[in-house]
């Protein structure tokens, strides 16, 4: 299939003329309008806008459906793969609740089942593992109950259930044994500070034991204050991925400019955080098996704790946009820099020669016209 006459992201992110051809799921060429020739049909997208899909590294649950909390994984998986698909996802990671040390081995194994088949829109990229290794400090929706200190023994039993398929692992970096559980962990996983009341030095101390990003940045962490920054400070100055949730309510817009201002255009990870209520409306849902109310995008917990998101990353993206954040900039932020986070921009990510197919076709202003599945 031959996509012709419309502009291309490259993967650099600038804007282009060219034509795209596909073919078995893969980009197999890119070149100026009317170079290229293709026997499996012509799309003509003339005024449109071809870029990569999106990537959710960070979402709970969606349409209905929570990951950590459906019996039937492979059922949950494939109903959220057909949502966040007519959402212009490409590829996502579940991501895990603090649950029972039992409870999360038995949701690694039902993913590693669930993984060997292929879902029908959006990928499943590996498990966004967010718990149990978490400060009951700043444990936010997650059941202070449930949470273990960092212990790398517990860490590779479910790397070894989930068949090997934790892309993030989250920590507190200020719990005891933290510093080398972070120094084992970062050997067969990437390690993300989450839910923690760490302060500068100590956050410090943990990027240089091998943190690489942040979990929803802010949100589940001490406050920047002049005399005491905090992690946060420490999160900013390093290398690290920023995820932040775009929906308005978790991060004022003020901060979404400032941070990336701050960061730049390659670090900035836009993610959902999104709960099983996404989609839905208001009403009451469940969030890893606690009680949420939702009343137009705020999902609350009884005692009023802001719980996950019900704003998916397609609205995140649009959001970052009304923010004050470059359109192409944003885009690679809900795109390259969370494939980059998970290790799977050697796939996705990017319009590249080889890279799979799966991408989307946007208006002048960036918003979604239509999904392209490997290529159709």
């Amino acid at each position: 299939m031959l996509y012709k006459n419309g502009q291309v992201v490259l993967w650099n992110f600038t804007l282009t003329e060219a034509d795209v051809r596909v073919s078995k799921g893969r980009i197999m060429e890119i070149a100026p309008h009317g170079c290229l020739t293709d026997s499996e049909g012509e799309t003509d997208i003339a005024g449109m806008i071809l870029a990569p899909g999106l990537i959710d590294m960070h979402i709970h649950g969606c349409a209905g459906v929570d990951f950590s909390a459906e019996p039937d994984t492979a059922a949950c998986l494939t109903h959220m793969s057909e949502y966040l698909h007519s959402r212009g996802v490409a590829a996502f990671a579940p991501a895990s609740m603090t649950l029972p040390y039992e409870t999360l081995c038995d949701l690694m194994g039902r993913y590693r089942s669930a993984a060997v088949n292929p879902l029908p829109g959006a990928a499943a990229a590996g498990i966004y593992l967010e718990g149990p290794f978490l400060s009951a400090a700043k444990c936010g929706a997650q059941e202070p109950q449930n949470i273990l200190p960092p212990d790398i023994g517990k860490l590779r039993e479910l790397h070894r259930q989930s068949g090997e398929n934790i892309r993030v692992a989250c920590v507190a970096p200020e719990a005891d044994g933290a510093l080398v559980f972070i120094a084992q962990a970062k050997e067969f996983c990437r390690v993300s500070a989450a839910h923690t009341a760490a302060d500068y030095e100590t956050m410090r101390r943990a990027i240089q034991a091998g943190i690489t990003d942040a979990t929803h940045l802010y949100n589940g962490m001490n406050a920047i204050r002049h005399r005491e920054p905090g992690g946060a400070a420490a999160l900013l100055q390093s290398r690290a991925f920023c995820e932040l949730i775009c929906d308005g309510i978790h991060v004022h817009p003020a901060i979404v400019r400032m941070t990336y201002r701050l960061i730049g255009p390659e670090r900035l990870c836009l993610i959902s955080d999104a709960m099983a209520a996404t989609g839905m409306g208001d009403g009451i849902f469940s969030l890893g098996g606690q009680r949420v109310t939702v009343k137009g995008n705020e999902a609350r917990l009884a005692d009023g704790t802001l719980a996950g998101s019900v704003t998916d990353v397609l609205q995140g993206f649009y959001n970052a946009i009304d923010f004050g954040i470059p359109p192409l900039d944003a885009l690679r932020a809900a795109t390259l820099n969370p494939a980059r986070a998970l290790g799977i921009d050697n796939v996705l990510g990017s319009i590249a020669v080889g890279k799979s197919a799966r991408m989307n076709l946007l208006d002048r202003n960036y918003r979604l016209i239509r999904t392209i599945e490997r290529g159709e």
